[in-house]
Order: structure tokens, then C-alpha cells, then sequence
């Protein structure tokens, strides 16, 4: 059912999905129409009470596919939670955090837009990463008497951190206005088709006489029941339907008259029976602060029927609809509205009612607003692709950049450099909703024909990418673009990779020609590198992201370069130039295969370009070219215990070494739970004993995050006084390294291999804390005491 290419949308609901029908769930079941998954939240939680970890939480998430594209989702909490009242602890902002985790994971999502519709979901939303916050102001929250005012108060918070705000009125888009810029006017709508249909009169009213004044929808506190009551008291040849829940409102008044008939809730399936039957369609809300703020559903509901409507005093009914309802400011307008409601009605009159209902629809309301975020929160983003031969490579790359999750809002532009391969036949038949072909008549050159693709391309952003290229998910393009928005002095950005010349090269990476990057690995590189940036001084051009204004201030590349060598050297150099920064992400990446078409020259051919292209950027810049960096690792090159010592003094930074399992694998074990932990703690080294990494043999000193190493030569590491020393798993004691803490993790041992440890140790601390993250934090955090289950000296 998914369409390609779709952000995904979590729902976080004022009401339950089997609750009254109302703009929550048609705008969810128009999302899902359209091709996008959508999960829908519940009000209530599972709540467990107890120290629970992340597997528990995620056992206990509930996922119910209740229509095609259409998920109810039940998350946990530590406590109980009413939606209305009650405020989140920490705690239950964690195991809401971590169910939501879950169902990302488990589905996939990596484009996605978080609707909120009620200022409760606040603390677990703004503590959510990597999506896009939309709040959906559909009322005046301080107008319900069951809204707590610590409830509300989170209300601008919600406002301010959003992405995007939408307001159903006019009333609400001045007050979010106010606290957002980013606010659209998205009023309500109908199903039209549903209400327009000639559906059979409710049998349930087959006995009434007479003419039927009907309502459907709450009968609450914002309800005017007097208004009714007088009504009735004084027309007994009208008959008053009113259907709806009544909590909140006292109808012993109107119980007691005979032409008032109180139907209770009725299924939204069932409604347009009832519509049928009503002569005349009444709103009598009493004049409030909630009022005041309402675009009221029924009302397009009602004219989508071609039903007459009378209507108290609302300001919306002043902007909508205009000369198709009646608003009646006194109880005698009311009723004078509904006389003339009653004598006036006529096909003419139904005709005009039901073709404005048509021009508000929720398809309608759908486009308006995905139109909005396609453009706001998914700014427009062009891949420019050189090819030249290499299909086989070509082939590789476009079946990556084309995985169903893929970037929203995209454009493939493909500017071949007169290929005499398949290649020509082979781009012909690609999506053109998707790929723009541009066919050259001969070689252009890497500079040409990238900056040709740069002046066809259409989005915010562009991005190069070489053919020899593997994209490893769907995330990657979001991770390139998201420091260039946010920041105006970045000018480009580019990944990290596998087989790049410079710093942007991992010292660490698992994975193949074939598939690119092990999934397993880049889950882990991904965890590791969380949120990790640096600046630099030169970015490779076989990926590169660059805002689309940058492109047109800087110019297109400097085709004097040929067909490749330096040119990406040249305009990071115009770039910096320009007043830019240039930027490594250092949490994406992308495969290379590596100089798939230069390296096809002849040895001669290849030192003659690479002398000449030298001499003109030295030329051009009178400056001396410098290799470049090379990748960061703080024992690159260290092969003695001495070496690898002096470094880390110098580098002055606490360190502990941990002491697992030899081999990495899939399994989620405790020791590798307690590793990831401790990669987020960037203030610390983290040297690790391993042998083999996903079956991939680690040798020497590895590099795998910002300040975590993975070594198979523990012996480099016999002079380093470690303040940790972190036994998970191993069974070897290493009673010469120096360290101011033995710590064993209980844990991680069977009772048998810890007494034998305990038996093989002079000074030794035992912890047992089931969390991971809680025994690292004790471990890591100053002034933090480890709870200990036993001591010896």
C-alpha cells in the first residue's frame, strides 16, 4: 500500500481513534489513502511500574493494524497517565521514549512527521530526534474544564518548538502566529461523500412528525441546553434530535419535554441516516472563550447534506460560508432563523450548500498541508550524477538511491558524458517522475558536467554523487542537509566514507563491494557518531551536499580541470573563500568503490593530469597544494606500549578499558549493551578488547566512534594507568595492568565465573544494576556512587 519515497506520521491524539470522528482521524485516514504509513497513538498507556530496561518496554509496546496503512499503537510509561490531568516524570518520558524507538525501528521510519494534537505530549515529543514537530491547535485548550492549567502552561512551549503550527481558525492562527512564524490556517472540512449520499432515513425517527430541528455532535459544557430548552418550551410542532455523549451537561430540563429526543452517541457511519431526516441543522453553542475559537466540523458536515444551517454567534461563521448559514446573536433571532430556515429551503438552496461543501473537503485539507510540508520540512533536494561507462557501477548506485523510504521530495538528475556502453539504453528506462536524463554528445569532464546537473537541478539543496557509490539507507540525505539549514555560514557538508583521501575516512568499517555497508555496523556507526560534526578544510566531491544559493553565489565548477583531479580541492578552496565553512557529518555515510572511471587511465596518462591539474590549482591560488588529512586516530601509527601511553597522557583524558566478549556479534549482549553506553560519553576513551567485529578481524588499534577504540593488541595498552578497568565478560584476569578501579559487572558472569574472578583479584568492586545506562552513568558521571553488592581487598 505505501507509496515510495513517503514520510511516515506519528499521530499523538486528543482523542482515541474509535472515539467521535473528527479532524484527527480524517486527516490520518487521508495521509493513509495517500500512500503514507500512519501510527496512531492511543490516550492510554501500559503502564509498568518497576525498573524496567528497553526490551521490557519494547515487549510491551502494543501495534494493532486497524485499516490499510493504519496502525494503533499503545506505548508505556512508568505510571499511569490521564492525558487531561496528569504531568510525565522522567521515568515516563523514558519508556515513552523508548517505545517509540521500538516502533521506529521495528518499522523502519526515518522520514517522519510527529502531529501533536494536545499540549500534554510535549516532554516526550521535543525530547524525540530526528523528525519533524508539527502541533495541530484545533481548539482553545483553556476552555476545557477538564484541561489542568500545569497542562496548558506546556502549551507555548509546544508552539515555539515545533517545525510547523496549524490552527483550524482564524482566532487560533493570530495566537500561534504570535508564538510561531511557520503557522498555517488549515480549517476543518467534510467527508462530503459520506454526508452527501442520499442515505435512508434512521428508522429510529420513522414515527416523528413534523419538522425535525437537529444537532449532533458533544453535548457539554460549551453546549447552550437553555437555548434548546426554550425552543422547545415555546415551538411544540418542532421536534429537537440531539445526539451526542451529555458529560459535562444538565439535560434534566429538556428530558422532561416531549419534543426533545436525547439519542446518545451515535456511529459516524450512522450519522448521515440521522442528517436526513433533520430539516434544519442548528449549532447552539454559548458564547465563550472555546466558542470563540471553534471552526466547527458539523458544519461543512451539514451543508455537505445540503441541510440548512442556524448557528449561535461564532466568528468562523462570519469568515466561512458566507449567505449559507443563519447566525442568530438572541434566542428570538434562534428561532426566527429557524422559521425562515424551515419556509426558505428549496433545492436551489440545497444545491449551493453542497457544491461549497465540495470545495472543503478533507482530500482538500490534505494537499494544502502536505503541499506545506513537502516545502518546509522537506526542503527540495536535487542528486546530480556524472556517468560515464561503468554501468555496472551506475546500476549499483541507482538501485540504492531508489529503496522505498527514500527522501520525500527528490530529483534525480543523471548527466551522462556520452557513454558507449549500455549505460545510454539502461538510463532510458528509469522513472521519469524521478530521474531527469541529460545525454552529452561527448565527455564534458567531472567539472562541466556536475556544474551542467547543477544548473538543471531545481532543489533547495544539491547534492553530488559519484556513480561508484552505494547508499547505505534512507536517512543519509536528511543527516547531510540538516546542519546546512540550521546554520547559514556551513556551505557544504559531506559524509564519511569507506575509501575517501582525506579525513572523512573511517578507520574502522565492515562491509562489501557488493552491499556496501554491513547493515549491523552501520546501526552501531550510526549510534556511535550521534550528533558528531567537525569542520575541515577540504571535502571530497564523490558526496557532497551544498545549499542551492551557495551554488549560485560560488559558480559552477572550474572546468579547466578536465575530466577530474582537483577540482573538488578548487572549490572548497572558493568556498572558504566565499566566507563558508565546510563541514563533515560524521554520523552519515556513504560507500565508495573509489575512482571508478580515473583509474582506468594508463599509469602515464593518470601522472601527467594529476602534474598538470596540480600546477594549475597552485597557479591559481598561489599557494603550495597539501595532502590532506589524514583520518583521525589518536594512535595512528603508534606501534609500541611506550608510544601508546605517551599518547594518551598527552591527549589528558580518563579512559577505561572494557573487558568483554572477544567476538561482536548480533546478539544484543549485556556487554555490548554496556559499550554503546559508554560510546555516548564522549569526555572519556573507551579501549576495547576484541578480536572480530561482525566476523571482520580487528587488527591493531580500530577507531569506531568519536572517542571509542577497539583493539586485538591489549599489550599496547600494558602502560596505561586506566581509571577504569571494566570486567563484562572476560574470564582472564590482567592483574598487571594499571588501573585505580578494578569493576566487576555481576551481570555479566554465571555465579561460578564470578567467584573464580573474585578468587583471581586482590582489590575488585562487584556491581550489580540491571539498567545499562544507570551503571555507566554511576561509573562515568563525577560525584556518582557505584552500588556496590560486595568488596574485597
Amino acid at each position: 500500500m505505501e507509496e515510495p519515497g513517503m514520510y511516515d506520521v506519528f499521530r499523538f491524539p486528543v482523542i482515541d481513534w474509535d472515539f467521535r470522528w473528527q479532524r484527527p482521524q480524517q486527516i490520518s485516514q487521508q495521509f493513509a489513502q495517500h500512500g503514507h504509513r500512519v501510527f496512531y497513538i492511543t490516550t492510554g498507556v501500559t503502564a509498568l511500574q518497576k525498573n524496567a530496561t528497553y526490551e521490557e518496554v519494547a515487549h510491551h509496546v502494543k501495534i494493532k493494524r486497524i485499516e490499510p496503512n493504519i496502525w494503533l499503537v499503545t506505548l508505556c510509561a512508568h505510571q499511569r497517565l490521564n492525558l487531561y490531568r496528569d504531568q510525565m516524570s522522567q521515568a515516563d518520558i523514558q519508556y515513552l521514549s523508548w517505545s517509540i524507538d521500538y516502533v521506529r525501528d521495528r518499522f523502519q521510519v526515518h522520514h517522519l512527521v510527529s502531529i501533536v494534537d494536545l499540549p500534554f505530549w510535549t516532554p516526550l515529543v521535543t525530547a524525540m530526534e530526528n523528525h519533524n514537530l508539527l502541533y495541530d491547535c484545533m481548539d482553545e485548550h483553556n476552555g476545557f474544564s477538564t484541561n489542568e492549567k500545569a497542562v496548558l502552561r506546556q502549551e507555548e512551549q509546544l508552539a515555539r518548538k515545533a517545525n510547523l503550527v496549524l490552527a483550524s481558525s482564524q482566532l487560533l492562527y493570530d495566537r500561534m502566529q504570535a508564538l510561531h512564524s511557520s503557522t498555517l490556517l488549515l480549517r476543518n472540512a467534510a467527508d462530503v461523500s459520506h454526508f452527501s449520499s442520499q442515505a435512508v432515513p434512521a428508522p429510529e425517527l420513522d414515527s416523528v412528525q413534523g419538522p425535525v430541528i437537529g444537532y449532533y455532535g458533544a453535548i457539554s459544557d460549551w453546549f447552550d441546553i437553555q437555548l434548546v430548552e426554550k425552543l422547545a418550551t415555546k415551538r411544540p410542532e418542532w421536534t429537537f434530535i440531539l445526539i451526542g455523549h451529555t458529560f459535562g451537561c444538565d439535560t434534566s430540563a429538556v428530558e422532561k419535554l416531549p419534543n426533545v429526543l436525547l439519542l446518545g452517541e451515535k456511529p459516524y457511519t450512522e450519522l448521515p441516516s440521522y442528517l436526513q431526516r433533520f430539516d434544519v441543522a442548528i449549532i447552539p453553542f454559548l458564547q465563550n472563550e472555546l466558542t470563540r475559537a471553534t471552526n466547527p466540523v458539523k458544519l461543512y458536515e451539514y451543508l455537505s447534506a445540503g441541510k440548512p444551517v442556524v448557528s449561535t454567534y461564532l466568528p468562523e461563521l462570519e469568515m466561512v460560508a458566507d449567505g449559507l448559514t443563519s447566525i442568530a446573536r438572541t434566542p428570538e433571532a434562534f428561532e426566527d432563523a429557524i422559521e425562515w430556515s424551515l419556509m426558505e429551503n428549496n433545492p436551489q438552496q440545497m444545491e449551493l450548500r453542497q457544491r461549497y461543501a465540495h470545495t472543503h473537503t478533507w482530500e482538500m485539507r490534505y494537499q494544502e498541508l502536505h503541499q506545506t510540508i513537502q516545502r518546509q520540512l522537506f526542503p527540495k533536494v536535487s542528486i546530480v550524477i556524472l556517468t560515464y561507462n561503468n554501468w555496472a557501477y551506475t546500476r549499483q548506485c541507482l538501485f540504492s538511491l531508489q529503496k522505498p523510504h527514500r527522501y520525500p521530495n527528490l530529483e534525480i538528475i543523471i548527466i551522462d558524458n556520452g557513454s558507449t556502453d549500455e549505460t545510454p539504453h539502461h538510463l532510458s528506462e528509469l522513472d521519469p517522475d524521478l530521474f531527469r536524463i541529460i545525454y552529452a554528445s561527448s565527455n564534458l569532464g567531472f567539472a562541466a558536467g556536475n556544474s551542467l546537473g547543477c544548473r538543471k537541478a531545481t532543489g533547495d539543496y544539491i547534492i553530488l554523487l559519484n556513480n561508484d557509490t552505494i547508499i547505505p539507507d534512507e536517512s543519509w540525505i536528511q543527516r547531510l542537509i540538516a546542519p546546512l539549514e540550521k546554520n547559514h555560514d556551513i556551505g557544504m557538508s559531506g559524509p564519511m566514507s569507506n575509501h575517501v583521501g582525506n579525513d572523512q575516512a573511517v578507520d574502522h568499517f565492515v562491509g562489501n563491494p557488493v552491499d556496501g555497508a554491513h547493515p549491523q555496523w552501520l546501526h552501531d556507526f550510526y549510534q556511535y557518531y550521534k550528533g558528531s560534526y567537525r569542520y575541515t578544510e577540504l571535502l571530497g566531491f564523490f558526496c557532497v551536499a551544498m545549499k542551492r544559493s551557495v551554488f549560485e553565489k560560488i559558480g559552477g565548477l572550474d572546468s579547466k580541470y578536465g575530466i577530474g583531479m582537483f577540482e573538488d580541492d578548487d572549490y572548497c578552496e572558493r568556498v572558504k573563500r566565499a566566507g563558508y565553512k565546510l563541514l563533515i557529518i560524521e554520523d552519515a555515510f556513504v560507500y565508495h568503490h573509489g575512482s571508478a572511471t580515473i583509474k582506468k587511465l594508463k599509469p602515464d596518462e593518470y601522472d601527467a593530469l594529476w602534474q598538470r591539474n596540480k600546477a594549475y590549482y597552485e597557479q591559481k591560488w598561489n599557494k603550495i597544494w597539501q595532502l590532506p588529512k589524514r583520518p583521525e586516530n589518536l594512535f595512528f601509527g603508534a606501534e609500541t606500549n611506550e608510544e601508546v601511553s605517551g599518547r594518551l597522557k598527552k591527549n589528558n583524558q580518563k579512559c577505561i578499558l572494557v573487558l568483554g566478549g572477544r567476538e561482536w556479534s548480533r546478539r544484543s549482549i549485556r556487554w555490548q549493551q554496556l559499550i554503546k553506553q559508554l560510546a555516548a560519553h564522549k569526555e572519556w576513551i573507551v579501549i576495547i578488547h576484541l578480536t572480530k567485529y561482525y566476523h571482520h578481524d580487528i587488527v591493531g588499534i580500530r577507531k569506531a566512534g568519536p572517542q571509542m577504540y577497539m583493539t586485538n593488541r591489549l599489550d599496547l595498552f600494558s602502560l596505561v594507568p586506566f581509571e577504569y578497568i571494566l570486567y563484562c565478560g572476560e574470564n582472564e584476569v590482567f592483574p598487571d595492568f594499571h588501573t585505580h578501579h578494578n569493576v566487576i559487572d555481576s551481570l555479566s558472569y554465571h555465579a561460578h565465573q564470578l567467584e573464580d574472578l573474585r578468587m583471581s583479584m586482590k582489590d575488585y568492586r562487584i556491581v550489580e544494576e540491571r539498567q545499562a545506562p544507570l551503571l555507566v552513568h554511576q561509573l562515568l558521571e563525577p560525584n556518582q556512587s557505584l552500588t556496590m553488592e560486595g568488596t574485597h581487598s
